[in-house]
């Protein structure tokens, strides 16, 4: 996992606070899960302040407040995430799998990081109602460039080298878990591929359609209500999508889980050995980790 795969803070995927990058761990191509963990507090810490600067009191208070976020987090979330991940192993590694089995995996995961938004939301609120005007707008002007970056790195390319670089990025992380990848594998991942044109433009509208409505919030931010409302902003997201990425991300999800179950079907008893492996590694590293009671 490398540090751009942190959530920056006050974004529509990111703003949710670290609930992306604890579901990462399960999924991710980091072989240092427990360093990561162990050190969230330093690099969500650290992608806060590249959003915003804070001051010395407000940097105090994120701290506390982060801190007994993630005492709660290892203490009572990550034994969830270890039943998560060892069901979603025992049915990618099964004989039968379906697209129905991985659906039912993916809700479950879905509900694990609706707790951990529902329980991160007062930090992310609780900051935002203690930021200056001047540092509402450097957080304005650094999401924008953020996206700008994001616009130009997914839409700028033309549509073939758009299809190759989805590609890319689902081939290296099926090669973490599988290994080597067969010729028939890279053929169903360059279908899938090709069949994704106009979603990073759905995805871009919606993250920048989220900032809009985060930003109309923040000149109340110091009304008795404004935690509510951020807390329906960063929990209740999807009631706030656009029409058009309310319709694509289920047929987003579904293609992808229709690929891993055909590229699981086709795979090798060597690549399935290389998998149980890898999972066995990321339990071992997640149970490994001390949690003290928050």
């Amino acid at each position: 996992m490398t540090r751009r795969n942190l959530p920056p803070f006050a974004t529509q995927r990111a703003a949710r606070l670290f609930a992306v990058v604890m579901l990462a761990l399960l999924v991710s191509a980091c072989s240092a899960t427990q360093l990561t963990y162990r050190n969230l507090d330093w690099l969500i810490s650290r992608k806060v302040n590249q959003l915003v600067d804070l001051n010395g009191d407000q940097q105090a208070w994120f701290d506390n407040q982060l801190q007994n976020l993630l005492s709660w987090h290892c203490a009572q979330e990550l034994p969830r995430y270890r039943s998560a991940l060892s069901e979603l192993g025992q049915h990618l590694l099964s004989q039968d799998l379906q697209t129905t089995t991985l659906e039912a995996n993916a809700l479950r995961i879905e509900a694990l990081a609706d707790t951990l938004l529902a329980h991160s939301a007062p930090l992310t609120s609780g900051l935002l109602q203690r930021l200056q005007d001047e540092q509402v707008d450097e957080l304005r002007a650094n999401l924008a460039h953020q996206l700008a970056e994001q616009r130009e790195e997914l839409l700028d390319p033309p549509l073939e080298e758009q299809r190759a670089q989805s590609a890319k990025r689902v081939e290296k992380m099926l090669r973490h878990w599988l290994g080597r990848l067969q010729p028939d594998q890279k053929v169903l991942i360059k279908e899938w591929a090709s069949k994704r044109d106009g979603n990073n433009q759905i995805w871009l509208d919606n993250r920048e359609h989220w900032h809009q409505l985060l930003f109309k919030e923040l000149p109340t931010r110091h009304q008795g209500d404004f935690t509510q409302r951020i807390h329906h902003l960063i929990v209740d997201y999807r009631e706030l999508q656009t029409p058009l990425y309310a319709q694509q991300e289920p047929l987003s999800k579904q293609a992808l889980m229709t690929l891993l179950v055909q590229v699981m079907q086709t795979s090798t008893a060597k690549q399935k050995q290389h998998l149980a492996h890898r999972l066995d590694a990321l339990l071992e590293d997640l149970q490994a980790l001390e949690c003290h009671p928050e």
